[in-house]
């Protein structure tokens, strides 16, 4: 007998310019150049929240090629481009399945600030945790990795995006500290 599992929170964060949700909680992503709206059902939400990254995915391939396993860089940018259109083809795949209709009336977008809002203690503290860490690792990389050092453009970018997960950080935590004294 199979087993339905069901949580009470969710742990992906969706948001974004199209988003929205309708009047029955639905998570709803507009094409406002096709003009048509796609209902994105709750079980298959954190399979959209993955193809709404799917550049940021496209560019970590990159990074990973050309440091972790330094290839050449036009052999990198090849793959991560690869990468970048098999997962484009994958997304509008995936929007095609979804129920679709026209003549969707927006209303307020979804926040990523409403949508943290639902999850679970334990992810919020995955969430500070894993962006600290980050943050921390990509500096100390800076200073270890042979690959990195003398590389003035692997460094500005690692620093950049250190700050970024630094920004996250504190923002995990400012949320964390405002649900505590609630």
């Amino acid at each position: 007998m199979k087993k339905s599992f069901k949580s009470s929170t969710k742990n992906t964060l969706i948001s974004g310019r199209n988003t929205y949700r309708d009047s029955h909680g639905n998570l709803i992503y507009y094409d406002k150049h096709k003009n048509i709206a796609y209902r994105i059902p709750s079980t298959k939400e954190n399979t959209f929240a993955t193809f709404q990254s799917r550049y940021a995915l496209a560019l970590i391939c990159f990074v990973f090629l050309y440091i972790l396993f330094t290839l050449n860089i036009w052999l990198s940018i090849g793959i991560s481009i690869a990468v970048a259109a098999f997962m484009e083809w994958r997304y509008r795949t995936f929007l095609n399945n979804m129920a679709q209709s026209t003549g969707f009336i927006k209303k307020e977008k979804i926040r990523s600030i409403d949508e943290t809002i639902d999850l679970s203690t334990g992810a919020v503290i995955l969430h500070i945790v894993l962006y600290g860490a980050l943050a921390v690792l990509l500096v100390i990389n800076t200073f270890v990795s042979e690959n990195v050092i003398g590389n003035k453009p692997i460094i500005v970018i690692s620093y950049m995006v250190a700050v970024l997960a630094g920004f996250m950080t504190v923002k995990y935590i400012q949320m964390a500290v405002r649900r505590s004294g609630q």
